[in-house]
């Protein structure tokens, strides 16, 4: 494909890139100046009006203090109250004004809720203390006063009078709520001292925030742009809004800037901190954010800072709209160009994608097919006597199709179990065999399989044939898709071969031929053992057969108990002498007691009815043990001589018989009158108690966990309980189990008898 037009359109784009920048940052310079000289107005503006608010305050406090002189609060009082009486009225953001005295004795003036003037005054002269209130009405008529008893103020402890006596000048509180008028302000006081530097008192004038807030509300700054005063430590003094301080308390500082709920300003205070105070414009949350920010030290003796904040849009959004205008325009003449190069380039573009598609795709062709080569011409793939050819089966497949499982199942004799001989777990790195599925359960996925027809389910719960599955065995393993071939030869079919959670879309290319292939494959290994006559071998012994399975699974929980029992530099030699090995459990998780208390339609407790099922199911039983503790019933089968498969299949009659009881029984109870079952087959230890034995540990405490955290109304089986008891009772998988005995165990639910 010739590159010229290409190029073409690439020089055409150029020059109309070059003309809508230019316009735009022509544009755009001069409405930088324009918004510099207008939040350079609105820092001068605030400017003044701080001064203009703050100065009358500095005065007002110098002429009252030299009114007063060298007097106390009784003796200046006289000549100072006329003045402030006269003067305060005619500056609105004077609130109040402070009159202390080393003594305690203090007088304060303030507006009222009538438009006059009230004064307090609290004598502390002789060591008492009387809180006298005068109160004015606006006319300055005198309209009563009054004693306050119930008065705490100490003006000796107030954070203007201590910081002016501390620093020795005219010193600027932070702002915080007024004790009196319970309005937030910041406070102006000013110490006098006479002969010998001898403080005499200490004045000052309040000045509430309301009217600034209220000024910088008013001031328009774009159309969400804002202005507002802070201190160097980020304590908000002034903010353009009426409700910002509704929540403070009595005597609190006022809320830094962090604390006004705005996720915004407290980003751009934060960056200012460690950038610097300064103009500039920031990037928030995708939006440019143009930042003033002057300090206002001349005009309040105190570290305060003016900080404007507006979005960059506001104030340069028409400059955004005619650049955008002029691209608009640009694009129009460049749409033809870049449409005709386009299409020459799509057409080239697609045909190295279908090239570069069609090479991975007989990449992956090929890597399946050395892979079904290689498997192949494994001999132990074939041989049944060996797992290795099964397990390196499921290890290529699940890199070949990059599924989370992968697993080989076989189809037992009778045509009614689905045996999982290897299952290999791709993140884990681990084989897992043994799981088995019945036709009793699984009734839609044996009959699609007899029907020999691939299943690919993406979410295998909305497909009727793998809807059981997913319920039963795919949703507590945490997989949700499942492609399944099944193994036959002929209509006889073998079993199957599941990938779980394959990988999807381009990536399987090839993927159902590859397994149809290994299941050709795996039927060739399971071919002779479905072929041969249904007699068993003749040196095949059923009884000695279930006995070799029983040592097995005991053997394992045997092996974890002692693993177990190196933790504590302990041997099974070094357990209690009373120990029962092994012994078949069960136990049962009453109810909730509240719900069993109850009295039914007898009058009699719920427990008796509960019990009595109970007492019915054990009595005609061959149980050595039974015992109530609680909220839990403890089964135990176990005789002197007695196998370990006869004692766990008479536990687990009787849980099935316990189960239907209850079930029937506690049908009408409503909520909290859930029962959990739960079986172990292991060690149980016994201990002499009065004239009888308690049992206790073993696998009396795995049963106790399986039925605190089994399914309701439930039996909840061991891994080696389900080994003992498979061949002669239905079970399915519930997932695995931490314990503190055994280690990770699987767990099973008890469904019925086969």
């Amino acid at each position: 494909m010739s590159g010229a037009p290409i190029a073409a359109v690439l020089a055409v784009m150029a020059i109309g890139g070059v003309i809508a920048t230019y316009v735009y940052d022509t544009n755009r310079r001069g409405a930088v100046v324009l918004s510099n000289d207008l939040i350079d107005a609105v820092d001068q503006r605030i400017a003044l009006q701080m001064g203009a608010y703050l100065q009358p305050a500095e005065q007002f406090l110098e002429s009252a203090r030299a009114i007063g002189g060298e007097r106390g609060v009784f003796d200046g009082a006289l000549a100072v109250e006329p003045f402030v009486l006269a003067t305060i009225g005619k500056y609105p953001q004077l609130t109040g004004f402070s009159y202390g005295d080393p003594a305690g004795n203090f007088l304060y003036i303030s507006r009222n809720a009538q438009g006059g003037l009230d004064s307090k005054l609290i004598d502390r002269r002789g060591g008492g203390r009387k809180v006298t209130w005068t109160r004015r009405s606006a006319d300055g008529e005198v309209l009563g006063t009054a004693d306050d008893p119930g008065d705490t103020f100490d003006v000796l402890t107030r954070s203007w009078y201590k910081g002016a006596v501390e620093e020795g000048r005219p010193f600027w509180t932070t702002p915080y709520l007024f004790f009196t008028v319970r309005r937030p302000g910041i406070t102006y006081a000013l110490p006098h001292y006479g002969a010998n530097r001898r403080l005499v008192s200490v004045l000052g004038v309040d000045i509430e925030l309301a009217a600034l807030s209220s000024f910088l509300k008013s001031l328009e700054i774009g159309v969400h742009g804002k202005a507002m005063v802070i201190d160097a430590k980020g304590r908000v003094i002034a903010y353009p809004s009426d409700d910002w301080l509704t929540k403070a308390k009595e005597g609190a500082a006022l809320p830094q800037l962090d604390d006004l709920g705005d996720p915004t300003l407290t980003r751009i205070y934060n960056r200012l901190r460690v950038e610097g105070f300064s103009r500039k414009v920031l990037e928030v949350d995708g939006q440019r954010i143009i930042v003033s920010s002057g300090a206002l030290r001349a005009l309040t003796g105190r570290n305060w800072s003016v900080l404007i904040v507006a979005r960059e849009s506001d104030l340069l959004g028409f400059v955004q709209s005619s650049g955008w205008l002029a691209l608009a325009l640009s694009a129009v003449v460049l749409l033809l160009v870049v449409a005709l190069a386009a299409l020459m380039m799509w057409r080239g573009l697609k045909a190295e994608r279908r090239d570069r598609a069609a090479r991975e795709r007989q990449a992956a062709l090929e890597a399946r097919s050395q892979t079904l080569s290689e498997l192949a011409a494994a001999s132990h793939l074939m041989d049944r006597a060996s797992a290795d050819g099964v397990r390196e089966a499921t290890e290529r497949a699940a890199e070949i199709c990059a599924g989370k499982r992968v697993g080989v199942w076989y189809l037992t004799a009778a045509g009614r179990t689905l045996v999982c001989e290897d299952n290999f777990d791709r993140i884990g790195q681990a084989h897992t065999a043994g799981a088995q599925l019945h036709r009793d359960e699984f009734a839609g996925l044996f009959d699609a399989l007899e029907k020999g027809a691939t299943i690919d389910a993406p979410h295998a719960a909305r497909e009727p044939r793998t809807r059981e599955l997913a319920a039963h065995y795919l949703r507590p393993l945490g997989i949700e898709g499942v492609h399944i071939t099944p193994i036959h030869s002929g209509d006889r079919v073998l079993g199957m071969l599941q990938v779980e959670e394959p990988v999807r879309g381009q990536a399987d290319a090839g993927m159902a031929e590859f397994c149809a292939a290994l299941a050709s494959l795996l039927a060739l290994r399971y071919l002779p053992a479905a072929a041969q006559a249904p007699a068993p071998p003749e040196t095949a012994d059923p009884q000695h057969a279930a006995d070799q399975k029983v040592e097995r699974a005991l053997g394992e929980r045997q092996a974890g108990l002692e693993q177990r029992l190196l933790h504590y530099a302990l041997s099974p030699a070094d357990l209690a002498a009373g120990r029962l090995d092994p012994a078949a459990v069960a136990v049962i998780r009453l109810p909730d007691w509240l719900t069993v208390a109850r009295a039914d339609g007898g009058q009699r407790a719920r427990m008796d009815a509960v019990i009595e099922r109970i007492q019915g199911a054990v009595m005609k039983s061959p149980l050595a043990y039974a015992v109530l503790n609680d909220d839990q019933v403890v089964l135990v089968a176990h005789a002197a001589g007695q196998s370990a498969a006869l004692g766990a299949r008479a536990v687990a009659m009787v849980a099935l018989e316990l189960r239907n009881r209850l079930i029937e029984l506690t049908a009408e109870w409503g909520e909290g009158s859930e029962f959990r079952v739960a079986i172990d087959v292991g060690p149980v230890m016994a201990t002499s108690l009065g004239n009888g034995h308690s049992l206790w540990g073993g696998a009396i405490a795995v049963a106790k966990v399986l039925a605190g955290s089994g399914s309701r109304r439930a039996i909840t089986v061991s891994e080696t309980a389900y080994q003992i008891l498979s061949g002669d009772f239905l079970f399915r998988q519930r997932g695995s189990y931490f314990l503190p005995e055994t280690g990770t165990m699987r767990t099973f639910v008890l469904v019925g008898a086969l």
